[in-house]
């Protein structure tokens, strides 16, 4: 069984389940499995498409159907993870992703990118298991991220084939290069020249090059402590703290042999990470995630903690300022809250995570988000 499927609850005769005749007295035929839901809170779901309009059915509760206009299709690298963590991370997303999107018409999946193929023919496909997923205008978000080169060519294949079909690409909510999505170096670079208060940073040659950076860091960054960090990952992934100098040197060695690109950044003490939601020009919400006692990343998905305020009201003109000038419908910008200010660290589109918020704060955004994600499929109906 795919890991994606979920359990599927064993029934006598699955084909046509118990009050199929309720649903529609043409014949059924079962086309996909996926996770779906009635909104009764449980991941162990099938999906029905029936000849004439589709409908979902919860097996659970195979007594409601309810119709989905559209589906949002999360393709992720499930190579960079563990099997076991590959499926918690599905589990985890469909479980906070599912209510949000169904409330709003959508249906939501979760794609694994090493069954996908991408090709040209006569026009971009995306075909998976046998389907061509473009055939029909849908929604995505493809995390252009992985940890391997192949994996990382892989996705770019991905982001770009529904980038040039009349699909839409969720994290693609900005205007201008595609790599001011998830560059670091470069949206800083960006930032600053808009007068927004940045990070100092500092990328590491490739390779046999690589400790050429170190009298660069120790010249215009100082003595320590420093980050080290990758340039184009997230979540926390890859993350060093450096004290020294021998450490700085050892942690150049073994980041020149990974094949992904670093940066080193001074570590600024201070008192949260706060990331602000801006939803079509407007800063909506925001939340301020702090490090476990005695760690020094900020990540919920590395263990730290989260709460909610106004601080975002001290950064909402720089995020305004951002946004514009990258034309953005949807960004998440990150701001280290320091003794002298807040400065920007990075940002990121549609595939940052928001559900661990909490009310009245989650229901505020989700309407935002979901709303905004509407109008742009409704934007090409």
């Amino acid at each position: 069984m795919h890991p994606s499927w979920g359990h599927i609850p064993a029934r006598p005769n699955w084909h046509r389940p118990r009050n199929a005749e309720k649903l529609t007295k043409r014949s059924i035929c079962i086309k996909s499995l996926k996770f779906t839901s009635c909104g009764c809170g449980l991941v162990s779901r099938t999906t029905m498409v029936l000849h004439g309009p589709r409908k979902h059915v919860c097996w659970n509760h195979p007594e409601r159907c309810f119709s989905l206009s559209a589906v949002i299709n999360w393709i992720y690298q499930a190579d960079d993870r563990e099997h076991d963590s590959a499926l918690q991370f599905e589990e985890s997303l469909s479980k906070r992703y599912l209510p949000l999107a169904q409330k709003a018409g959508f249906d939501f999946r979760i794609l694994q990118a090493g069954e996908i193929i991408t090709s040209c023919l006569g026009g971009p496909v995306l075909r998976y298991r046998g389907e061509d997923l473009l055939s029909t205008r849908q929604c995505y978000i493809a995390e252009d991220l992985s940890r391997r080169p192949q994996g990382l060519q892989h996705m770019r294949a991905i982001y770009r084939t529904i980038y040039s079909s009349d699909s839409v690409l969720l994290n693609r909510s900005i205007s201008g290069p595609d790599y001011l999505e998830r560059d670091k170096l470069a949206l800083l670079q960006h930032a600053a020249g808009l007068g927004v208060p940045t990070l100092k940073t500092i990328s590491v040659p490739a390779e046999k090059y690589a400790r050429r950076v170190i009298p660069e860091v120790r010249c215009y960054l100082g003595n320590g402590p420093y980050i080290v960090k990758p340039r184009e990952l997230g979540m926390g992934v890859g993350v060093l703290k450096i004290e020294t100098d021998q450490q700085l040197e050892t942690a150049i060695d073994i980041v020149s042999t990974t094949g992904t690109g670093y940066i080193v950044q001074p570590f600024l003490p201070h008192s949260a990470d706060m990331r602000v939601f801006v939803v079509d020009g407007r800063v909506v919400t925001s939340l301020s995630r702090k490090p476990r006692p005695g760690g020094y990343l900020a990540s919920i998905s590395q263990g730290g903690s989260l709460e909610v305020n106004d601080d975002h009201l001290q950064v909402e003109e720089w995020c305004n300022t951002v946004a514009e000038s990258l034309n953005a419908e949807f960004l998440c910008i990150d701001w280290l809250m320091t003794d002298s200010g807040p400065i920007l660290n990075e940002w990121s589109t549609a595939s940052a995570g928001f559900t661990v918020l909490p009310e009245p704060q989650l229901t505020l955004l989700a309407d935002a988000f979901f709303g905004w994600i509407k109008r742009k499929f409704e934007e090409g109906n």
